[in-house]
Order: C-alpha cells, then structure tokens, then sequence
C-alpha cells in the first residue's frame, strides 16, 4: 500500500490563508456592528413609535386608518423598522469604507470620509424640503380633488408607502451635486458637455419623479421633478468652481 507523502504548506500559503480568515473575520464583525445598530435603532423606534406617527401625519394633517386586526401593529412594527434602517445606514456605509480601506490608495479614505459625510448633510437636506416644502403642497393640491361628497380614506400602508418613498426619494435627489463632483475629481467633465445633457436631464426628472410619485398628476410631478433640475444647474456650477480653481492657483504662483 502506497503513502502519498503530505506537502507542507509553504509560508506564503499560510500567510494567505490566515488574511482570508482575518478578512473573514473581519468582515462577519462589521455586519454584526451594523445588524446590532439595526437592532438597537428599531427597538428605539418601537419605545418612540408615536412620536415617529405623528411627525409623519403633520403634512397630511388628517387621520389615517388600517383595514385589517393586525393594521395597527404591522404600522408599528414597519415604523421602527424604518427607524432601525435609518440609524444603521451610516452605520453601514462607513463600516464598508473600513472595510475596504487598506485595499485604497492612501489618501482615498479621507477623501471617503468628506464625501460620506456631504452624502449624509444632502440626505439631510433632501428630506427636510420634502418634509417642510414638497410634501406638505402636494399633499395640499391632493386634498383638493375631496368634496362633500367625496372624502379620501387613506390607509396606514398606503400612507407609510407614499410617505417613505417620497422622503428617501429627495434623500437620493439630493445627492446629484455630490455625484458630478465625484466624477468630476475622477475624470474633468466639460461644462459644455453638461449643458449639451440638459434635456435628458429634464426629461429623467419627469420619469423619476412619475416612478416616485403614485398619482398621475403634473402638479406632484413638478414639485419633485423641479428641484432635481434646479440642482444639476447648482451642481454645473459647483463642478465649474471646482475647475476654476486649480487654474487660477496655477495663475497666481
């Protein structure tokens, strides 16, 4: 009977090995910090589900209702939820960055640092116009459409669904700025070249905002699709700024 003679592993090979296992490791530890987040955020918004419920029903600014024994609780329960995801996404999005950090160049996670950092300020933004300004006149123009004779009963899921996307949906909105200039820093974009796309920028606006918003209206698809247009013009102009100002540094030395 034959022996196959066992191979030691090479140092190399151990080395690789025990990375993986590391990165493994490593990798099972920051889902775990984001899940707990997660966790410990739904809990929070289960304990303060009513404060929640009602600064979500300040725009409507009438009752809403569930058709069904468990409505109330599957409200409840897809708040804290909400709440719970909303706490653990920069959670999530810088324990990624850590992550990947020692694979980037090295100043790479700092210049991540600034952009999660203006990605969290513009979502900030973004909900607090629709809160404030978008959602409160379209909601508004809505109601008008209620007569005597007419009156809308509007459901807990229904209301959670509209709210929900509509809110994250001018969080998202709000990021173009920072996108242009994110791939203006990877590759100089020309300003003409950003005019000549205007109209496909008009015409994505429409469809966006048509996708985001569940009535057929053009009242409530102006007021979402307006601001993106308004911020491509800003965002054309921040990337100018941005081109502009290696130059003149240039100039002066």
């Amino acid at each position: 009977m034959k022996f196959q003679k066992k191979i030691p592993k090479t140092k190399s090979q151990k080395t690789n090995s025990s990375t993986f296992a590391d990165h493994l490791s490593e990798l099972q530890n920051r889902i775990l910090i984001v899940f707990l987040i997660f966790v410990l955020g739904s809990l929070i918004g289960y304990l303060i589900h009513q404060d929640i419920f009602n600064l979500l029903i300040i725009p409507l600014n009438q009752p809403i209702y569930y058709t069904s024994p468990a409505g109330g609780f599957e409200f409840t329960f897809q708040l804290s939820l909400f709440f719970g995801f909303l706490l653990s996404l920069p959670v999530f999005v810088y324990q990624t960055i850590r992550f990947v950090e020692p694979a980037l160049p090295q100043k790479f996670p700092h210049l991540l640092s600034k952009i999660l950092f203006a990605s969290n300020i513009l979502m900030l933004m973004g909900i607090s116009f629709a809160y404030f300004v978008s959602l409160p006149a379209a909601l508004y123009f809505l109601n008008t459409y209620s007569t005597d004779q007419i009156k809308a009963l509007i459901s807990t899921s229904e209301y959670f669904s509209f709210i929900t996307r509509y809110l994250m949906g001018f969080g998202i909105i709000f990021q173009l700025p920072l996108v242009l200039i994110a791939v203006n820093k990877v590759h100089k974009i020309a300003i003409s070249s950003l005019f000549s796309k205007e109209k496909y920028v008009v015409l994505s606006a429409f469809i966006f905002a048509g996708i985001l918003t569940p009535t057929p209206d053009i009242f409530n698809q102006l007021v979402m699709a307006i601001p993106i247009i308004l911020l491509y013009q800003i965002s054309i102009l921040l990337v100018w700024i941005m081109q502009k100002k290696p130059s003149t540094i240039i100039d002066n030395n």
